[in-house]
This record gives structure tokens, sequence and C-alpha cells, in this order.
């Protein structure tokens, strides 16, 4: 009896060790299992999430030419959405009412200096926003330097003015005759605008001791070309000519 009662325990005791061995074989196989889903994870996942130096060109590349469509485009929109502001508006209306024809010749001399300074300087019916603002800020004188480099704006060309003494804007007066630009298309160049332009201008004369006033229009082509140094929006006027 005692025998058999040894036998059994220890068969009792191998089973149990068997099925302990079994377990640990288990679970050393399920987590060997899962370290390698677990790497195989980690592994897809760091792939995806580095970019191939070619795809990141492409993909540059991509972008690029997608922000210069867009450049190109708005570009394009806004070259044909071209406003000519008030300040180049008359402007060209005080040049058309003065010369049938004017380019960087026209800018020569006494003649050009007389000209800018009575139409454009010291006209008092007459005024752009720089001139404006100077004259604000400088208690209405205006120098022989800001005057050069207005004249600049206006024509793209450099000249030399003299005066005796500065500009007073107080003693800026009016003409009998003025002018407008009443209309105008245009068309874009690869340096600037071309504008036809309507211009009308105003005359007054007495008769019988009493005013007399006469409209007259006529047509003007205008060449605005680049120039970021104008204080006319970034554009100087190549030339004019008019069509009458």
């Amino acid at each position: 009896m005692k025998k058999n009662k040894r036998r059994k325990r220890t068969r009792i005791i191998s089973v149990t060790l068997i099925i302990v061995a079994l377990l640990l074989i288990i679970g050393c196989a399920v987590y060997i299992g899962y370290n390698k889903t677990v790497q195989s994870t980690e592994s897809s996942v760091s792939n995806s999430s580095v970019t191939n130096p070619a795809d990141s060109n492409s993909s540059d590349t991509k972008s690029d030419a997608s922000e210069s469509g867009q450049v190109s485009t708005n570009s394009s929109a806004a070259s044909t959405d071209f406003k000519l502001s008030d300040d180049l508006a008359g402007a060209i209306a005080l040049i058309a009412q003065s010369y049938n024809e004017f380019d960087s010749t026209s800018v020569e001399g006494e003649a050009w200096q007389e000209f800018f300074t009575s139409h454009f300087l010291m006209n008092s019916h007459y005024g752009f926003e720089y001139l404006n603002d100077l004259t604000e800020k400088n208690s209405n004188i205006i120098d022989e330097e800001q005057a050069e480099y207005m004249s600049y704006s206006l024509t793209g060309v450099k000249s030399d003015f003299t005066f005796a003494e500065p500009l007073d804007y107080n003693n800026a007066a009016s003409f009998f005759n003025d002018a407008y630009l009443e209309s105008y298309t245009s068309e874009m160049l690869d340096d600037g605008v071309l504008v036809h332009a309507v211009i009308t201008t105003i005359s007054t004369t007495i008769e019988n001791d009493e005013p007399v006033v006469s409209n007259t229009s006529f047509n003007a082509d205008v060449k605005l070309v680049n120039n970021s140094s104008s204080c006319f929006d970034g554009y100087s006027i190549s030339s004019l000519k008019c069509i009458q």
C-alpha cells in the first residue's frame, strides 16, 4: 500500500511538472510571437514615416510648381486688372494738355524745370500724394533735391533743378485751363503698361466781360514703364502721343 501511494505521488508530481513545463513553453512562445508582432508594427510605422529623398524632392518640386503657378496666375490677374491712380491720371492729363508728343528728350533744361514747377509743384488745382505729404511735413517748403526726385519719379529721367530759393507751396496758383483724364483702356507690356486715354481739357475765356468755358476731348497713347523708385505708384511716363 505504501509503495502504491508513493507511485501515485510521483505520478502527480511528474504530471504537475509536465503541465508547468508546457505552460512555460506556451508562455515563451506567446511572448516571442508578441515581440515579433510589435517589432513588425514598429518597423512598418518607421518605414512609413521616413521620407524618401527622391519623394521629398518630388514633393518639393510639386509644391514649388504649384506656388509658381499661383504666382503666375495672380500676376496675370493683377496685370489685366491694372488701375490708373488719381495721381497718374492727373499727371497724364497735365502733360497731354501741354505736349502733343512727350518723351525723354522733353525733360531737358530750364523749359522742363519751369513746366514741372508750375504745373506739378506749384499748381493749386493738382496735387499728388507724395507732394501733399511732403509739404505738410516741411511747412510747405520744397527744395531742389525734392523737386528733382519728383521729376525723376514722373519721367524716369534725372534732371538738375536750380532754385534761387526753396519753393513755398503757399504761393501755389491755378491756371485758366485745366485738364483731366476722362476714360482709358490699358494693355500690359513686358516693361510696363500702354494706356489709351481720353483727355478732356477745360478752357476758360472772357467774352463781353463774362467767362466762357469750353471743353475739348482727344485721345492720347501713353507708355508707362516700371520704376520702383517712383512716387507715382511705381511707374514713370516714358512717352505720350496725342491723337487729335
